[in-house]
């Protein structure tokens, strides 16, 4: 029996067990599960790290917390033997895994652990020098939703600073995020490989209805609009109850026009500034195919202040889609885009509305104040350009 068949405690429980039998559980194998950081041993980092390098080794490690969301983060500092030195192995490494029930239920159940896992295994390769972390290692176990990323350390390698609501987005960082997203969709770009061995991908229709009913859209998305009250337009305040159905019919450009692979969760907080001064995306977890201007509508809306939005708007989807013609070969109508982007507005507020009200057993994934920030930006889009009624 598989957990969708099973009800919400039957599925704590469940996890509960299986957390409880791997309390002692160690990977020295690179093919290993890793339930929690304290399984890793020095001979699964070699297997790991050294695979490709026989004279390099792992002398010792030790590991860190950094935070917890909706995964366990941690970073994990190793000393190599002089072979691994002289290869410049890297001295810190940075892990996401899901160790507790409430992680599994989150990025475990829901399968963003395997999608951020497959992304990493299977697409990141081809992206090369897009500004996107490197990863080193990524297993998940579909059985228990145990599941490990061995990541880059981007504060290390690139002096990165990790963006947040209150980070200032000039326009020429602006330019190069949705020039990097321009670049990956245009990578993507109807690939016929949706078809074959990327089907794994989700459908960005599919992936969104599985929420509607599974997250009780409408009643938390009017509870959201009433909570934000304050800094919501009043028109769009009148017409919240609008707002669900419009997502529902703006769905259409995933099924009609063509597609490409897309983060799908594009907010200010998953991106970061190197010291170089490069924008890069991180956080891969909700990843789907889809439309490009899911992704384009919900960075611009969440990323930038709303006067920025506002005079910049134009100029960015212009950039964008310049860059996709160039790596796609595709010439996109700046008309049709205006349109595009307009209906994704509603798309990319959704990721707030749920965020902001829930269930109880949806776990608190922001602070209130990040939640109001987002639906303050993208209300203000929405009801500027007449989202509802594009």
């Amino acid at each position: 029996m598989s957990d969708k068949d099973l009800g919400f405690d039957e599925v704590v429980a469940r996890y509960s067990a299986i957390i409880k039998e791997e309390e002692n559980a160690k990977a020295y194998k690179a093919g290993d599960i890793i339930p929690h950081v304290n399984a890793i041993t020095r001979e699964w980092l070699e297997a790991v790290l050294c695979a490709d390098l026989p004279d390099c080794r792992v002398d010792e490690f030790h590991i860190a917390p950094v935070s917890s969301g909706t995964h366990s983060r941690h970073r994990v500092h190793l000393t190599y033997n002089e072979a691994g030195r002289r290869r410049g192995l890297p001295a810190t490494l940075f892990t996401k895994s899901l160790p507790t029930v409430e992680h599994r239920m989150i990025a475990g159940q829901t399968k963003h652990a395997r999608t951020e896992s497959g992304f990493f295994n299977h697409l990141r390769p081809e992206l090369g020098t897009l500004e996107i972390p490197r990863c080193y290692h990524s297993i998940v176990c579909d059985e228990t939703s145990a599941a490990l990323h061995l990541l880059e350390d981007l504060v290390a390698t690139k002096g990165a600073e990790f963006c947040d609501f209150r980070t200032y987005v000039s326009q020429s960082e602006a330019e190069d995020m949705v020039t990097l997203l321009a670049t990956m969709h245009g990578h993507f770009y109807d690939d016929e490989r949706f078809n074959a061995e990327l089907r794994w991908i989700t459908p960005y229709d599919r992936w969104y209805l599985g929420g509607v009913k599974k997250f009780q859209m409408e009643r938390f998305t009017t509870m959201a609009f009433q909570r934000a009250a304050e800094v919501v337009p009043d028109r769009l305040l009148a017409r919240s109850d609008e707002v669900v159905p419009a997502t529902l019919r703006f769905l259409e450009a995933h099924r009609s026009e063509k597609i490409t692979f897309l983060h799908s969760d594009v907010h200010i907080g998953n991106w970061y500034r190197t010291s170089a001064g490069r924008m890069g995306l991180a956080d891969w977890q909700c990843a789907a195919r889809g439309h490009w201007s899911r992704d384009l509508a919900y960075v611009i809306s969440a990323a930038l202040t709303i006067e920025d939005r506002r005079t910049w708007e134009r100029d960015l989807i212009r950039c964008y889609l310049e860059q996709l013609q160039s790596s796609s070969g595709e010439r996109i109508d700046e008309n049709d885009a205006w349109t595009f982007y307009r209906q994704q507005l509603p798309h990319a507020i959704q990721m707030w509305t749920l965020t902001l009200c829930h269930a109880d057993y949806v776990p608190d994934m922001q602070p209130e104040a990040v939640s109001l920030a987002m639906m303050e930006r993208m209300s203000a889009a929405i009801d500027d350009l007449e989202a509802l009624d594009a």
